[in-house]
């Protein structure tokens, strides 16, 4: 039996309850749009009357299902599919002044202030208790609610009024949030190891580089070239360098670790590791890596020993079995055939680690440690981590806390993770997919703006400082190819990515014009003879505006637009940076515009734009 209800209270994040009784599994998952239908990062339990709690949730419209044994779903009752919806409507203003998802103050200079209302509410205006000015104003619309902002110059108390009635009722809000601009240009550039650049002789074991890449193809790209190529990283003004699983593997992805304290022999040693680590480091640049702990290789010892000694394996509770099959699956699984211990989404030869064992979480703990403190490891991005039971990112944060930065792998706006869990930072698809949608036409500038508030609603500002904000990935087409070849697109996607508070992410090559579709061929070799010195020029030139006026950090963005053109703004407590982009037809570039963009008519679309910068 299954039972759900939304906790009603006076606090904007609601806390959704779920009742459970005489449901025969071992493991039980909660898999929603809360948390990227994340295979074990919310375990539900039978025991203390069956009763779950799941907090932080925003109002909004979810979907969600309950595995069993991670193959299997709940049906029956609400849902014979075993999909269940629910719906959290917002009855009543609220606004939370601790909370910076509703107000903060940037430098000192300005507010950024939010009230969420009943979709029903017909005015909402705001009062100052000092005389400020407002620099902009919108209306966004939610799934189950709206949200006004006000942008203000200066620090003043305020009160609304909404449908005539004030705000509080007496005295005024204050802002207590600050946010400090970072004046770093928080950029960072994604590598995918073997395709980057390889320094060393020609092996007859390798494909030729630049050759169309194939699911098993080597290419030899590897620690040291990354290290020879820094000066190049460092002049488009990137200050993070992330590097896919560079642990020892038998694929070219590296996703499936056998050894987690070895370095991938392809790839280099131990000291190709600190120098490379080192040398970024004097060029001003931290080093993320990324760490496999949702699952292992079935070539991972503690694994194979389970294999070996079934029940009696001292590692036996390290994965989950659900039958006493101790044999490798061959696959992946289907309808009728699953194989006998969980796994990364069914893949037979990536069985996934029980982050409910202590023993695991230490293990898993003991590893970041070691790299940052053998090699001086900046900060980690966790693959899978939307599926990793919440209590390891718990002790990660109280045990390396956040001088280090952490990442999450997130596909969804993961409110659950942001808010009921200490996750510090996601891979933020979801900005990448609002800007794309825009720029390919099939959301207007408006929609735009209700996805941006949507994302400030789940993330707050604070936490959106961190995020790691993507347009593609390894996982994705380039961005060229979803962009159907139009560089002049691919140009304003970034720079609307670069006026967006949080860590800007270009993807190796994107920067050079290098295409690819579906995974593999997204991951082709850097094409060190063949850049597109226009695009890789584009890149330098955002990132020294980035970098020169800190647009990294500490800013509002405003969206305005009518017929024939729109504007995505970032306002700041000194100054403003506008994208302008004509949608349709051309318009005349002013004299005191930055950057501009126009391209050969015939090869390209009409989205001519440019970007002006103005003092306050």
């Amino acid at each position: 039996m299954i039972g759900t209800d939304i906790s009603v209270n006076d606090s904007f994040f609601r806390k959704m309850n779920v009742t459970l009784s005489d449901i025969d599994a071992e493991t039980i998952y909660l898999e929603g749009s809360f948390n990227c239908n994340g295979e074990g990062s919310i375990v539900l339990q039978q025991k203390n009357n069956g009763r779950n709690e799941i907090e932080g949730l925003v109002p909004d419209k979810y979907e969600f299902r309950i595995a069993l044994d991670q193959y299997g779903f709940v049906r029956g009752g609400q849902s014979r599919s075993g999909l269940f919806r629910l719906s959290i409507w917002l009855d009543a203003m609220h606004h939370d002044p601790d909370r910076s998802q509703f107000s903060c103050i940037f430098d000192d200079g300005i507010m950024d202030i939010r009230v969420a209302v009943p979709k029903s509410t017909v005015s909402v205006d705001i009062l100052t208790e000092s005389n400020v000015s407002i620099l902009y104003s919108r209306r966004s619309s939610q799934a189950t609610y709206d949200l006004v902002e006000f942008v203000v110059s200066g620090v003043s108390g305020y009160a609304f009024e909404i449908d005539h009635r004030r705000y509080p009722a007496e005295g005024y809000y204050r802002a207590v949030k600050k946010i400090n601009s970072d004046h770093r240009s928080k950029i960072m550039y994604h590598i995918f190891p073997d395709r980057f650049f390889r320094s060393g002789p020609d092996s007859p074991d390798l494909q030729r580089w630049g050759e169309r890449p194939k699911r098993d193809s080597f290419f030899g790209g590897n620690l040291e070239g990354i290290r020879q190529k820094l000066s190049y990283i460092r002049d488009l003004h990137v200050d993070h360098i992330y590097l896919n699983p560079i642990f020892k593997s038998k694929s070219n992805h590296r996703y499936d670790v056998d050894d987690y304290y070895s370095i991938d022999e392809m790839l280099g040693t131990d000291q190709d590791l600190k120098n490379l680590v080192s040398d970024a480091h004097d060029h001003g640049m931290k080093v993320i890596l990324d760490m496999v702990f949702n699952h292992t290789s079935t070539d991972f010892p503690f694994f194979r020993d389970v294999l070996k000694n079934g029940r009696n394996s001292p590692y036996y509770h390290w994965y989950i079995f659900h039958r006493d099959e101790f044999i490798v699956f061959r696959g992946r699984g289907k309808r009728g055939s699953y194989p006998p211990y969980e796994t990364f989404m069914g893949y037979g030869g990536m069985p996934k680690l029980d982050h409910r064992n202590p023993e695991v979480r230490r293990y898993c703990m003991d590893v970041l440690k070691y790299y940052i403190e053998k090699f001086n490891i900046d900060g980690f991005r966790y693959d899978v981590a939307h599926s990793i039971y919440g209590k390891f990112f718990e002790e990660v944060m109280a045990e390396i806390g956040k001088n280090k930065l952490h990442i999450g792998e997130a596909w969804c706006l993961p409110t659950y993770l942001v808010n009921a869990t200490d996750w510090q930072s996601y891979t933020n698809y979801f900005l990448g997919s609002a800007i794309l949608d825009m720029v390919k036409g099939t959301i207007t500038a408006g929609e735009f703006y209700d996805r941006i508030q949507r994302m400030i609603m789940v993330n707050g500002i604070e936490k959106q400082q961190n995020m790691m904000n993507v347009l593609d990935s390894h996982d994705t087409p380039r961005i060229l190819r979803m962009l159907h070849g139009d560089r002049k697109k691919v140009k304003l996607a970034y720079s609307i990515l670069y006026i967006i508070d949080g860590i800007a992410t270009v993807y190796y090559g994107d920067e050079a014009g290098l295409d690819g579709g579906r995974d593999p061929d997204d991951r082709r070799c850097f094409p060190w003879g063949s850049i597109d010195e226009d695009m890789r020029k584009f890149f330098v030139e955002m990132g020294n505006l980035r970098e020169r006026l800190n647009l990294g950090s500490a800013g509002v963005v405003a969206v305005n637009e009518d017929g024939s053109s729109f504007v995505v703004k970032k306002i700041k407590a000194d100054l403003s940076v506008a994208v302008h982009v004509a949608k349709n037809d051309r318009m005349p570039f002013p004299q005191d515009h930055v950057i501009a963009v126009r391209e050969d008519e015939a090869k390209t679309s009409p989205w001519d734009f440019y970007i002006t910068v103005d003092a306050a």
